[in-house]
C-alpha cells in the first residue's frame, strides 16, 4: 500500500513538469524546474518499485541514480528562485556561485562516500546509506526557497508557494522516521513551485481593468 501511494506520488511530479512544459512560459528557470520535477520523480518512481524489482544489482544501480539525481539537480533549485523573484544581478552571481557550491559539495562530500544497504520500511523496500549524513545542500536549498517563498507572498500575495516550502520542511523532518514522507514533501514543493509559474499565467491571460 505505501510503495502504491509512492508511486502515486511519483505520477503527481510528473503531472507538475507535464503542467510546466505545457502551459508556463517558456524560460531557463522553467526548464531546470522541470529537470528537478523530473528527477524527483525518478526518485519516487524507484522508492515505489523497489519491492516489486527486489533485492540486486538493478535495484541497486536504480538506487545510485536517485542520489546522483539529488546531488546534481536539487542545488538547480536556487537558481530558480532567484529568477522567479526577479533578484539583482549580484543575488544571481551569488546563486550562481552557491549552486556550484552545493554540487560539488554533493558530489565530493557525499555521493564519493556513500555506501547504499538494503533498508525496508512497511511494504517498501530500498538502498539507503549506510551512514546517512546531514543533507547540508537541501537544508540550504530549502532556506533559499523559504526566502523566495516568503518574497512571492509579499509582493505577489502568492500564499501558496510557502505553505508549500514550510510543508517540505515539515515532511523532510519526518521522513527520518517515515522515509516516505520525504517524497511527499517533495511532490508538495513541486506542486507549490508549479503554481508559482502557473500564476503569471493566469495573470498574463486576465483582462486589464478600466
Amino acid at each position: 500500500m505505501v510503495s502504491f501511494a509512492v508511486l502515486v506520488v511519483a505520477g503527481v511530479e510528473l503531472l507538475c513538469v507535464g503542467l510546466l512544459w505545457a502551459r508556463a512560459e517558456r524560460r531557463l528557470r522553467v526548464l531546470l524546474l522541470g529537470v528537478v520535477g523530473v528527477g524527483i520523480a525518478y526518485d519516487s518512481a524507484v522508492f515505489g518499485l523497489g519491492a516489486l524489482i527486489g533485492e540486486g544489482a538493478l535495484l541497486h544501480g536504480l538506487s545510485v541514480g536517485r542520489f546522483v539525481a539529488h546531488a546534481l539537480l536539487t542545488p538547480l533549485l536556487v537558481l530558480w528562485a532567484v529568477d522567479r523573484v526577479y533578484a539583482t544581478a549580484w543575488l544571481r552571481r551569488a546563486a550562481l556561485v552557491l549552486t556550484v557550491a552545493m554540487v560539488l559539495w554533493g558530489v565530493l562530500g557525499e555521493l564519493a562516500h556513500v555506501r547504499l544497504v538494503p533498508r525496508t520500511f512497511a511494504d517498501t523496500f530500498r538502498y539507503g546509506s549506510q551512514h546517512p549524513a546531514v543533507p547540508i545542500p537541501a537544508l540550504v536549498v530549502s532556506a533559499v526557497l523559504l526566502a523566495a517563498a516568503v518574497s512571492l507572498w509579499r509582493t505577489e500575495h502568492l500564499r501558496f508557494p510557502l505553505i508549500g516550502i514550510v510543508l517540505l520542511v515539515v515532511a523532510s523532518g519526518a521522513a527520518t522516521v517515515c522515509p516516505p514522507l520525504g517524497n511527499l514533501g517533495e511532490a508538495i514543493m513541486m506542486s507549490a513551485l508549479t503554481g508559482a509559474e502557473l500564476a503569471l499565467v493566469s495573470r498574463a491571460a486576465a483582462p486589464v481593468g478600466r
